[in-house]
C-alpha cells in the first residue's frame, strides 16, 4: 500500500516502528488528519470544482509511482465489466467531492459535515436496493432515527440563513454519491489490488472533474501560492493520510470499530471551525447532529 511505502521511508527509528505497529495509534491519526478536510477547504477559498479537481490530481500523482507496479499488472486482465465499474465508481466519487466541497461555500463546517457523514446509511439503503442484503433489525430502526435527525439539520437553520439549506442539500448528495462509490468499488476492491483500485478511481474522478471544470468555465490556473499550497495540503493530509490510514486500520481492526472512531470527525471539524472562524452550530444542527450520531453508532456496530 501506498501509505505503508511512505510510513517505511519516513520512519526509521524505534519509536515511530513501535507507534507505526498499532493500529488504535494509527486509527486516531487518521481520524485527526480527515477531520481537517473541510478546514482547508474553507481556507483555500477556491472554486468548489477547482479544490475538488486539485484535490484529487495532487492525491493521484503522489499515488501513482506507488501504485504503478500493481497497476500494470492488474489492469489488462481487467473484463468490460469490472472496467465500466471502476469508471462508474470514479465518476461518484467525483461527484461526491464537488457536491459536498460546493456545501461548504452555502452551510457551516458542522452542519456539511454531519450530513455527509450519514454516507452508510445510504450506503445500507442502496445495498438493500441493488445488492439485495438485508440489514439486522437494530439497523432498519436506526436508519429512520437518523435520517430523522438529517432532516433537523438540513431543514432546521434554514430561517436565520436560507441559503445553508442549499448548502445542507447539497452535502446530502455529497453522502449518496459517497455512498454510491462505496457500494460500488466493494467487490471491486477483492478483484484489484488496493494501490490498482485506488490509481483507476482516482484518476477516473480526476478527469471527471476535469470535465466539470471544462464544462462550467472554472479556471484551472491563476490562483495565489497559498491556494495552491492548501491545495497539496488537501491531497497529502485528509485524502493520501487520513483516509490511508483509515484503510492501513481496516487490516488489524474491525471495520465497525474504524467507523464508529470516524465519527469524531464531525465533532473534531466543528470545534476547529468554531476556533478558526467562530462558527457557532445552531441548535437544529446540535440536536440533530446528536441523534446523527448516535443512530450511526448503533448502524456501525449491528453490521458488524
Amino acid at each position: 500500500m501506498a501509505v505503508a511505502s511512505l510510513e517505511k521511508a519516513l520512519c526509521h527509528n524505534p519509536a515511530c516502528r513501535s507507534m507505526s505497529l498499532s493500529p488504535y495509534v494509527t486509527l486516531v491519526l487518521a481520524v485527526l488528519l480527515v477531520s481537517v478536510g473541510a478546514i482547508l477547504v474553507r481556507l483555500a477559498g477556491a472554486p468548489p470544482l477547482a479544490v475538488s479537481f486539485y484535490r484529487m490530481a495532487i492525491a493521484t500523482l503522489i499515488l501513482g509511482p506507488f501504485a504503478w507496479s500493481d497497476a500494470r499488472r492488474s489492469w489488462p486482465a481487467l473484463g468490460l465489466r469490472p472496467r465500466l465499474l471502476l469508471a462508474a465508481a470514479g465518476v461518484a466519487l467525483a461527484l461526491h467531492f464537488a457536491t459536498w466541497i460546493a456545501s461548504l461555500s452555502h452551510t457551516s463546517v458542522a452542519a456539511s459535515v454531519l450530513l455527509v457523514n450519514t454516507a452508510p446509511l445510504f450506503a445500507i439503503v442502496l445495498s438493500r436496493v441493488f445488492l439485495h442484503e438485508k440489514p439486522p433489525l437494530a439497523v432498519q430502526v436506526a436508519i429512520p432515527i437518523a435520517m430523522a435527525g438529517a432532516a433537523v439539520i438540513a431543514l432546521g437553520e434554514r430561517a436565520s440563513s436560507p441559503a445553508s439549506l442549499f448548502g445542507n442539500l447539497l452535502a446530502v448528495a455529497g453522502a449518496v454519491t459517497l455512498a454510491t462509490y462505496q457500494v460500488i468499488g466493494r467487490g471491486l476492491r477483492d478483484t484489484l489490488p488496493l494501490n490498482a483500485y485506488m490509481l483507476a478511481v482516482w484518476g477516473t474522478a480526476m478527469l471527471t472533474l476535469a470535465g466539470l471544470m471544462a464544462a462550467f468555465g472554472t479556471r484551472f490556473g491563476n490562483y495565489s501560492v497559498r491556494t495552491w499550497l492548501l491545495f497539496t495540503a488537501l491531497a497529502v493530509v485528509p485524502t493520501l493520510g487520513g483516509h490511508g490510514l483509515a484503510n492501513r486500520a481496516l487490516r488489524s481492526l474491525p471495520a465497525p470499530t474504524v467507523g464508529l472512531f470516524l465519527l469524531g470527525e464531525p465533532v473534531i471539524a466543528s470545534l476547529v471551525a468554531f476556533a478558526l472562524f467562530g462558527e457557532t452550530p445552531g441548535p437544529a444542527t446540535l440536536a440533530g447532529g446528536a441523534v446523527v450520531l448516535v443512530a450511526l453508532g448503533l448502524v456501525l456496530t449491528r453490521r458488524g
